[in-house]
């Protein structure tokens, strides 16, 4: 930092001859601070960082799997938004594909719970139970709980990267790795997994306008299913190359272990989802 003119920092009320105050990061009043073409130059910087770090850190997160992880965790983080505003960022945008399309991945309705999924007779056991225990139809409770789903699926969705990163410890073991190196692969991962989520719901409303079943259509949906467990391999293993050192033969098993955790987790979180609701709706 170089020597300017004494000022008297705002925040801390020290006399400062630094372009910053080394203590608050305050800078000194200037007179032009207020003139709005100052905000405005201001406004389109602040802008023009952000747009800039999030265009960086979504071309890394798609392009070279793994390498936000690895600069994340040897420290350089300036470039890049964090693990967690990128899931978060990527979470919304998914949830906004979601509600363009009326489509549901993760809140499915109650009805789909009774009558399509695969824990239909459980669903519908405490189901029953609990209309019983409150008293109440299922059709005063299913349009509360279909609209709680969406907000508890929103809400809660970070817990399938939570439970991702449990895993990668004991398939890696030699990268020793702490915890929260693991969570930051487990966050890009979902990032990247909520991408691919938006690209596949955009494919099967595609197929909606086009004449055909969209996701109700068994074919389509097993097509996108499948397609985005193959990316998600791919993904992997590149990611698990480029993190954790993977090699040969040992490389290909661990990505094939997570791939299918990918899928368990996903069919567990739809039905926590469900539990959850449920019991507090």
């Amino acid at each position: 930092m170089g020597a300017t003119a004494k000022w008297t920092c705002p925040g801390c009320g020290m006399v400062r001859r630094t372009a910053f105050c080394p203590t608050c990061g305050e800078e000194p009043l200037r007179p032009r601070d207020l003139k709005v073409d100052d905000l405005a130059a201001r406004i389109f910087a602040a802008l023009s960082n952000v747009d800039g770090k999030l265009l960086r850190s979504f071309r890394a997160l798609l392009a070279t799997p793994g390498a936000l992880t690895v600069h994340y965790v040897s420290g350089q983080r300036r470039p890049y938004l964090g693990p967690l505003q990128l899931f978060l960022i990527a979470n919304a945008l998914f949830f906004a594909v979601q509600s363009w399309t009326h489509l549901a991945i993760f809140s499915s309705p109650l009805a789909s719970h009774l009558h399509n999924q695969d824990w239909q007779e459980v669903a519908r056991a405490m189901t029953e139970a609990r209309l019983r225990w409150r008293h109440e139809t299922y059709a005063a409770f299913a349009p509360a709980f279909d609209r709680a789903a969406v907000l508890n699926a929103k809400a809660l969705i970070i817990l399938m990267a939570l439970a991702f990163a449990l895993f990668l410890p004991a398939l890696h073991p030699r990268a020793r790795r702490a915890l929260g190196a693991h969570v930051i692969f487990a966050l890009h991962l979902y990032a990247f997994i909520l991408l691919l989520l938006c690209l596949s719901m955009l494919l099967a409303e595609a197929d909606r306008l086009a004449g055909g079943g969209g996701l109700e259509a068994g074919s389509v949906d097993m097509a996108l299913s499948v397609f985005n467990l193959l990316a998600c391999a791919v993904y992997l293993y590149a990611a698990t190359g480029r993190f954790y050192g993977s090699r040969g033969a040992a490389r290909i098993a661990k990505v094939a272990v997570l791939t299918v955790a990918i899928g368990a987790i996903a069919l567990a979180y739809r039905f926590a989802i469900f539990a959850i609701t449920l019991y507090t709706s």
